[in-house]
């Protein structure tokens, strides 16, 4: 038998619903195409649906449309008759004489058409009262302020106090707001057609809009033509609405259904529309034949007769036009409904349709789950005792589909052949090796495969155990011990120390100017010369560990080590080793020097922390120059922890503002004009007095506190700047700010500048960035990247204390700079010196051809600044100039001296 299987939780076992069991499968297959179908019947249960709120939208709109439109005639008949009847008052005719010289009784029309008019707006304001026009007020507010004004001209004019030119306000503020309430009612019918049928209505709809609009203006330009009674009325306008009309008329039949289509030609036929016609020439011509007078409606009975027909004959027309609109409409609104009832009802039925489909697959495929389930559930219990290591399985008898009953079958006789298998292990198990050679298939030439496989396997793993454990430990590179092997054997020292009392030591060997090997000739080359200095450290100390930690860093354990002068000595002759000449890949020859740190390991201490002491160490001697040793004891210790401590204090005095500036001015050699100023930082510590930059300038390069100082002083350089720009004589003149090489590295700078300037507006062609060149040459590439960032922004950029780091026309081709400053220990000399003095012409030489400005500093004496200026210099500063001032003093300076050289 096997050995019982440890149980599985219930949730994963066999049989069970889950995302893989076929229940859930036949489900997914079932379900993914029916949930298809829904999602299509869903989406056209959702379009009947929008299409009947649309429909019933559409009929809300038209009511709203119809109700309107049985305002228009009562509204322009009030209109017209209170305006003609108020002008006809005006000139001093009586109400009842106009009545009988016109002979029409416009004061009945008047009173039928007010009551009309009424009622027509309080069935409106039923349907339509709550809706929002454009103006954003609802219209029963906007009818509201409408009616009070009409109410005010009604009360006139049956007071007979009216005001003619009153009547238009009145009226067309009423008119207006019916416009409003038509203009929102047809972008809402618009909005709603999403069926052709609803198309089709709306474009019905929208085109007896436009009929009705056009007769409507035709009939108020007519009222406003008559009772002026001059040229100077709207005539023309009348004109144009009326062929307007014409027009809209001749193209509204296509629109038509064929009942309407035969009101529409009834309605044409008619009487209305041929007195119209015949009226409207009769008017035209005795109003334009005034030429521009007053014509007296008493006198002019003929004039006056013309204007009484044609508008009598357009009220008739109005009237009958509202009529069809009102047919028109109620048919429109029928329309709507039937589409709106349509659309429920295909709404409802594919619901029904839905929800039947869905419930049908759903009972269908219960039944086919079910006949597969039932031998299923029976397989996965027996397949659960084989799992758990029970193969005394009675043989199942084969049941339900086809397929279920072969995969049964099968199941049987695999578990016969396990039973076979189960033997064969229990007998490995045993020790015996002796193979069953009946035991079918693949597996049971694996079983036979595998004893003797498994003596052969456990003997290379324990060999590749032992490569991979030395690899681990081995500089690829080099073939020395790397960085882990060397804490390693620390760690090992640090226990002797502990236990006997012997110690350590750790020389810390860091190579000088390595990195140019690799910027000028390709890592490739680094590498082969790293590879001959490795080497030779192995071949010459075997009795100590050599390792490579990274980079260009070695470091050499030395287990005995309790003379420390010993351990110097051995440093130097590393150091010695190291500067022999090494041959590169070209057969060319490089002549490095490297620099050590010692620190000794007497098991107070863990492997890292002596590691960074020894590495403290060479930092140190790197600082007092090439090839040198420093020893880690205690006056080191302290001397770091004073810098840590003098860190912090300049941290906490930029926080109090303890730090100001200092300018000190540069001038035009040939002109002596002042050209600009040179940013020096002061430190004024309370109760210390002030502090002078050698003092701190230098720890604070060693630590981030100078990115913090440096930041500081751009910020305050852009607000001199900002100041200086005011100032006619001083905007032309630049500020130079000296930049550490930790700026270079950090990367940031061309960033932080660009923001400066920006945010305070000023021109960064103004600026200059003064860098130390031996902070460009520490790092070639990067310094490269980021003069040209700067540059492209408008920077200058110049290179401070030329002459006395690394100078090289190699660098000077790869960065393009600006400006060359020649170090003030040439120009000390340069009068005395002969040698000093040929170093300055050739600075200034070279610096012309390479077309750039070249700026001297110390000059601090007549004689050096009239040499300079004999030997070409463009730019100057010392304190024979200026010395370092205050900002203030030296902005006077810098304006008063610009002022005197433009007088002189």
């Amino acid at each position: 038998m096997l050995r019982p299987a440890r149980a599985r939780p219930r949730s994963s076992r066999v049989g069970r619903f889950g995302p893989r069991s076929l229940t859930a499968r036949l489900l997914a297959v079932t379900l993914i195409p029916m949930a298809g179908l829904q999602l299509f019947a869903l989406r056209e249960v959702d379009r009947q649906r929008k299409v009947a709120s649309s429909a019933d939208i559409a009929a809300e709109q038209m009511v709203i449309l119809q109700r309107a439109g049985t305002v228009i005639v009562p509204l322009y008949f009030e209109h017209t008759a209170t305006l003609g009847i108020g002008r006809a008052e005006a000139l001093g005719l009586d109400r009842e004489l106009v009545a009988d010289v016109i002979g029409v009784d416009f004061i009945t029309i008047l009173t039928e058409s007010r009551a009309e008019l009424d009622e027509g707006l309080a069935a409106l304001r039923a349907v339509a009262g709550d809706t929002v026009l454009a103006t954003g007020e609802t219209f029963d507010d906007a009818l509201t302020t409408a009616l009070e004004q009409l109410e005010r001209v009604r009360s006139e004019f049956d007071g007979r106090r009216l005001d003619p030119d009153t009547v238009d306000g009145a009226f067309s503020a009423l008119i207006d707001t019916l416009s409003e309430l038509q203009a929102t009612a047809d972008r809402s019918l618009d909005s709603t057609a999403a069926t052709p049928g609803l198309i089709l209505i709306d474009r019905r709809v929208d085109h007896l809009h436009s009929a009705l609009r056009h007769a409507t203006l035709e009939l108020r330009y007519l009222a406003e033509a008559g009772t002026l009674g001059s040229v100077n009325a709207p005539v023309m306008e009348m004109v144009m609405e009326a062929g307007a009309f014409d027009a809209a008329i001749h193209d509204f039949p296509e629109h038509l259904t064929a009942e309407c289509l035969a009101e529409l030609n009834e309605m044409l036929a008619g009487d209305s529309f041929a007195d119209v016609a015949r009226y409207r020439p009769d008017f035209v011509v005795r109003l334009v034949a005034a030429d521009g007078g007053p014509v007296d409606v008493v006198a002019d009975a003929d004039t006056v007769q013309a204007i009484v027909n044609l508008l009598l004959a357009s009220f008739d027309r109005l009237r009958d036009l509202q009529v069809f609109a009102d047919d028109l409409l109620e048919e429109a609104v029928g329309d709507a409904r039937r589409i709106a009832d349509d659309a429920q009802g295909a709404h409802h039925l594919a619901l029904a349709v839905m929800i039947a489909a869905a419930v049908t697959s759903l009972l269908l495929l219960g039944l086919v789950v079910r006949s597969i389930l039932r031998p299923l559930k029976l397989l996965a219990r027996k397949a659960r005792q084989v799992q758990e290591g029970d193969l005394d399985v009675r043989p199942s008898k084969p049941s339900g589909p086809t397929d279920i009953r072969v995969v049964m079958r099968s199941f049987n006789d695999m578990v016969t052949t396990l039973r076979g298998y189960d033997a064969q292990v229990q007998r490995l198990a045993a020790g015996d090796t002796r193979i069953d050679d009946s035991l079918p298939g693949a597996l049971g030439e694996t079983l036979r495969r595998s004893v003797s496989h498994l003596a052969a396997v456990t003997h290379q793993l324990h060999e590749s155990e032992a490569a991979a454990n030395a690899q681990a430990r081995t500089d690829s590179l080099t073939g020395l011990a790397n960085r882990t092997r060397a804490l390693e054997h620390l760690a090992e020292m640090a226990l002797d120390a502990r236990t006997t009392g012997r110690r350590g030591a750790v020389v810390f060997l860091d190579l000088d100017g390595f990195k140019s090997v690799n910027d000028s000739e390709g890592h490739a080359e680094g590498d082969y010369v790293l590879g001959q200095i490795g080497a030779r450290l192995s071949d010459a100390y075997r009795t100590h560990l050599v390792a490579r930690i990274g980079g260009d860093e070695f470091v050499v354990l030395v287990a005995d080590a309790d003379n420390v002068d010993d351990v110097t000595i051995l440093a130097r002759d590393l150091i010695a080793l190291i500067s022999r000449p090494c041959n590169g890949l070209s057969g060319r020859l490089y002549s490095l020097s490297a620099s050590a740190g010692v620190a000794l390991v007497d098991g107070t201490r863990d492997p890292l922390a002596v590691v960074a002491q020894a590495d403290s160490a060479v930092y140190h001697a790197k600082e007092r120059g090439r090839g040198q040793v420093e020893v880690f004891d205690n006056r080191l210790a302290t001397e770091i922890e004073d810098r840590a401590e003098m860190a912090l204090t300049m941290r906490q005095a930029l926080a109090d503002g303890q730090f100001n500036l200092a300018l000190q001015p540069i001038i035009d050699v040939a002109t002596m004009r002042p050209a600009g100023a040179e940013a020096l930082l002061r430190w004024r510590r309370p109760g210390l007095g002030e502090v002078l930059p050698n003092d701190f300038i230098p720890i604070a390069e060693r630590t981030d506190v100078i990115l913090e100082l440096e930041r500081w002083v751009l910020e305050q350089a852009v607000v001199i700047l900002r100041e200086w720009r005011i100032d006619p004589a001083t905007a032309h003149l630049r500020l130079a700010v000296n930049i550490s090489g930790r700026h270079i590295i950090d990367g940031r700078l061309a960033d932080f500048i660009e923001v400066l300037c920006r945010r305070a507006k000023i021109d960064p062609t103004l600026l200059d960035l003064e860098i130390t060149e031996t902070h460009l040459v520490a790092d070639i590439a990067r310094a490269s990247g980021v003069v040209d960032d700067l540059r492209e922004q408008g920077v200058k950029v110049a290179i401070d204390d030329f002459g006395t780091g690394y100078s090289s026309m190699g660098y000077l081709h790869r960065l393009t700079v600006d400006t060359l400053k020649i170090d003030q220990v040439f120009v000390a000399g340069m009068c005395d010196d002969r040698l000093d003095r040929s170093i300055v012409e050739l600075l200034l030489r070279l610096g012309d051809s390479l077309g750039m400005r070249v700026v001297a500093e110390g000059v601090d004496s007549e004689d050096k600044l009239e040499a300079l200026r004999a030997m070409g210099c463009h730019l100057a500063q010392g304190f024979h100039i200026a010395r370092p001032m205050p900002v203030e003093d030296a902005t006077q300076w810098l304006r008063a001296r610009t002022g005197a050289v433009a007088d002189a």
